[in-house]
């Protein structure tokens, strides 16, 4: 029964000590924490998880777009020019939420990107990893759900243009995204080497080949302290600079006393018990609970003047929305009311075009058929006396020819009785 007890309790110190204890490769939340509060807010979601939003982008923004490609002993790694790019492509995942837009969610595996490929024979194109997504040495990447991420998440360029040092200014448009999205492949492409996480993705043989130029491998640069990283973070022929904080750095950094969470207006679209992040890993633990017992309770308490102030707040919303639904209803009233009476107006002034029509005709005179007694008698028709045709013959017409023979004759007669008469003489 001792040995019962005694074991029981050695393995529950070994599973305490087990959780409590801190990431690996020099990082915690606490300094992911101070490091990209400049540049974005950290958001408390559904009580227990944690993201981090940046700021100062715009609503076409996507991650993994402003950077470039650069192959290295570990595969592809992204070089980003943001100043939290060292930490959001890096570590954790991102995704977007329908409220918030894109959020990463931190983790503390580092790898020279965490992102998902598709490529046909014209294009090739990437899409961050959602929290869905684990690494797994034995099998690589691994989706706790049917994940399929819109074309909107995803940025695609021509293979001549993949290994450009501005990559971002031959992005496709997102209608010619939508076009081409169905008709690529799909690859992940992740694996372990030397305790060391490789990104494989699409085969560069394949892109120098689709590109028409060769991709030289370059050596990956770390560094452990951010001003380093700073000064020599430009790429160079040969090296790409990487930054991983040391322990030590990490110990150094400002430590704070209390989180400066801001409260989520809206609940996620994530699906909270799906995610792979270091809060399941801690079985629900918490980051604020590394914290000691006052500190916690003073954290409590400002939850609770937090949630006494949101729920005035609310209250205060729900007033002023009965309010302005009162307004507003009073308002519509008002409008049917006047929308009724010019109706009626209307319906008032045709009835009234009516009645004058029907007036106007009565008073027009009406031509009344008189009676069969009343009748005139039909106008005699006039009869003219008939004309009698007369028939009178025409002589013959006699033919050219026969006159002058008649006055032909008539001369010779004449002639010839004048000779006579002479002779008698």
């Amino acid at each position: 029964m001792k040995k019962t007890i005694l074991l029981t309790t050695a393995l529950f110190i070994f599973m305490s000590i087990k959780l409590d204890a801190k990431p690996g490769l020099g990082i915690s939340f606490n300094f992911f924490y101070s490091s990209l509060r400049p540049y974005g807010e950290w958001i408390q979601l559904d009580n227990d998880l944690v993201v981090w939003h940046p700021s100062r982008i715009d609503n076409r923004w996507r991650p993994y777009s402003i950077g470039r490609w650069s192959w290295t002993s570990e595969g592809w790694y992204w070089d980003s020019y943001e100043p939290f790019g060292w930490a959001t492509y890096h570590y954790g995942r991102w995704y977007n939420d329908d409220y918030y837009g894109w959020i990463w969610i931190p983790d503390y595996d580092w790898g020279p990107s965490w992102v998902e490929w598709r490529y046909d024979d014209d294009y090739i194109g990437w899409a961050p990893l959602p929290p869905y997504a684990s690494f797994n040495i034995d099998f690589g990447i691994h989706f706790s759900i049917g994940w399929h991420s819109h074309y909107n998440y995803w940025n695609f360029v021509g293979y001549n243009k993949f290994y450009d040092r501005r990559v971002y200014n031959y992005f496709l448009d997102e209608r010619r995204c939508e076009r081409i999205f169905g008709r690529t492949k799909y690859r992940t492409n992740y694996y372990s080497d030397r305790d060391g996480i490789v990104n494989g993705g699409i085969d560069r043989s394949f892109i120098e080949r689709k590109g028409g130029y060769r991709i030289a491998q370059r050596e990956i640069s770390l560094v452990d302290n951010y001003r380093d990283f700073e000064r020599n973070r430009e790429v160079r022929n040969d090296k790409v600079t990487a930054y991983r904080p040391s322990d030590r750095e990490v110990e150094n950094s400002r430590t704070m006393d209390r989180f400066d969470f801001k409260r989520g207006e809206n609940r996620s679209t994530l699906e909270r018990d799906k995610i792979r992040t270091p809060l399941t890993r801690e079985e629900g633990r918490s980051i604020i609970s590394d914290r000691t017992v006052d500190r916690n309770r003073d954290i409590n308490v400002e939850r609770d003047t937090r949630s006494d102030e949101r729920r005035i707040r609310e209250e205060t919303n729900r007033i002023r929305s009965n309010d302005q639904l009162r307004k507003d209803t009073e308002r519509d009233r008002i409008r049917i009311n006047a929308e009724n009476q010019r109706i009626e107006k209307d319906r008032a002034q045709k009835r009234e075009e009516i009645i004058n029509r029907e007036s106007s005709r009565e008073r027009q005179p009406v031509f009344e058929q008189p009676k069969r007694t009343e009748k005139q008698a039909p106008q005699e028709r006039r009869v003219e006396p008939r004309r009698e045709q007369t028939y009178e013959r025409h002589a013959p017409r006699m033919d050219r020819g026969n006159d002058r023979g008649s006055e032909r004759s008539s001369n010779k007669g004449e002639h010839e009785s004048k000779k006579s008469t002479e002779r008698k003489r």
